[in-house]
């Protein structure tokens, strides 16, 4: 991901944007810099100055960049596609084939082959070259080249399906899409460019980009450690003042801006507000707003033993979020002491982890990822896996960077492991899509449709 940024970030023209914002008039200024991005080079164009069809071939300068950014990361890919396929112990022709094949297949097969290998607790790759019965065995290390070759290949189609989608598709919806959105937003891009001074924003924005890509890319060439959170705290730091500048012009200049924010947060924060629900529950037992009725007539149309256990494992999930918050809520304490205390020119404490419940939920979520079986086959592996960190940790040229890593990492404790909730899903999913439809099609004014 940081390699990605930093090829865009190389390849945006911040000159020539900053160039074009300098331009006093708002509507000359929105079309220089649509014309910049948008703007298509190609015979269509030069026609069309002559009264001839415009047409949607070719890229403008926003698909140039995205497809130079994916097609080096392709190149990559290709290459060390063409080192496993010249290696020594590499699969034959006939089974790199096939499972080249498998990358190109209907998402329906991908999945019907995933599941084979899920019930029969084999790779991904005995799943595959076992539709050619007459497929000799893999030997182990032939078996470890053949599950990177299918990684590459998977790797390689989503960065051309991206191309594809992004940049070629016909008819062009990526910059027709950029123009209506121009169009909606229109008026506030207008008031913005009066009230704040948008090149010297993007000169801000060009030097923090520059920090971040400094602060995360990770010199492969010898020892490093990976960026802890109080790096990005004192990288957010040194950088506030230019989004203190940047709201404050905003504010004292644009007070329609500010209206229109308000206005906007106001009827956002109504489509949250609980009209139904009158009496509150103490501990959350109305956290689901004006929903909190629905689901638990839901609740009570089940058996009482299948409400037991819907029961049981909402307890179990609200402690598990509960114990989050807890966990949360002491991460973001310490990492407040140690920019308090290097502000202060003491020895600053080390943090371990990150604070933020999503961040955490999120990492609970990878962990929990099922993964195909390795070379010895088995029960699939999942993301913290060791084998599975191992493998995250390689870039797309295929180097892995000597990083020491220092404190914990990002999981949360491990003593909170997130409860199985598949069967208050099972139970009460029907019936809660059921009552959605009622009410999108209530506000709609329309009578909700009844599936068969």
């Amino acid at each position: 991901m940081v390699s990605l940024l930093n090829r865009l970030h190389r390849l945006t023209p911040y000159f020539l944007i900053k160039q074009t914002l300098k331009i006093g008039n708002a509507a000359s200024m929105l079309n220089g810099m649509t014309q910049l991005l948008l703007a298509k080079m190609n015979l269509s164009t030069l026609t069309s100055w002559f009264g001839g069809q415009p047409s949607d071939s070719g890229m403008n300068l926003l698909q140039q960049i995205i497809s130079q950014v994916l097609n080096a990361d392709t190149s990559e890919l290709r290459k060390r596609v063409k080192q496993i396929e010249q290696s020594q112990g590499a699969p034959n022709k006939s089974q790199l084939e096939l499972l080249r094949r498998y990358a190109s297949q209907s998402a329906e097969e991908q999945q019907r082959i995933r599941k084979e290998s899920e019930s029969r607790s084999v790779s991904i790759v005995t799943a595959i070259l076992g539709q050619d019965k007459g497929s000799p065995s893999l030997t182990e290390p032939s078996h470890k080249l053949a599950l990177d070759y299918v990684s590459l290949q998977l790797a390689v189609r989503d960065r051309e399906q991206l191309i594809e989608v992004l940049c070629l598709h016909q008819p062009d919806l990526v910059t027709t899409s950029i123009r209506e959105l121009v169009t909606v937003y229109d008026p506030i891009i207008r008031a913005l460019h009066k009230a704040v001074d948008l090149g010297s924003g993007v000169t801000d924005l060009q030097n923090f980009l520059d920090d971040v890509i400094s602060l995360s890319l990770i010199d492969k060439t010898k020892p490093a450690r990976l960026p802890t959170v109080q790096d990005f705290v004192h990288l957010l730091e040194k950088h506030q003042k230019s989004s203190h500048v940047f709201i404050h012009q905003a504010l004292k200049n644009g007070k329609e801006l500010s209206q229109w924010y308000h206005e906007y947060a106001s009827h956002a924060i109504e489509q949250y507000k609980q009209t139904q629900v009158k009496d509150k529950v103490a501990d959350g037992g109305t956290a689901a707003g004006d929903l909190t009725n629905c689901l638990n007539k839901l609740v009570s149309k089940l058996p009482k033993d299948q409400q037991q256990q819907i029961h049981r494992q909402l307890d179990h999930h609200a402690a598990f979020l509960d114990g989050l918050s807890q966990q949360s809520k002491a991460r973001m304490e310490r990492t407040i002491r140690a920019s308090l205390a290097s502000d202060k020119s003491d020895p600053e404490p080390e943090v371990e982890g990150s604070p933020g419940m999503f961040l955490l939920k999120w990492q609970y979520f990878i962990d929990r990822t099922p993964i195909t079986p390795g070379p010895g086959n088995g029960p699939p592996r999942t993301g913290k896996s060791d084998s599975v960190v191992d493998a995250t940790a390689v870039d797309v040229d295929g180097e892995k960077p000597a990083v020491s890593y220092q404190g914990s990492s990002n999981a949360g404790d491990s003593s909170l492991e997130p409860p199985d909730v598949s069967i208050v899903i099972q139970l009460l999913a029907p019936g809660f899509e059921e009552e959605l439809q009622r009410i999108v099609a209530s506000k709609k004014g329309k009578e909700p449709s009844v599936s068969p």
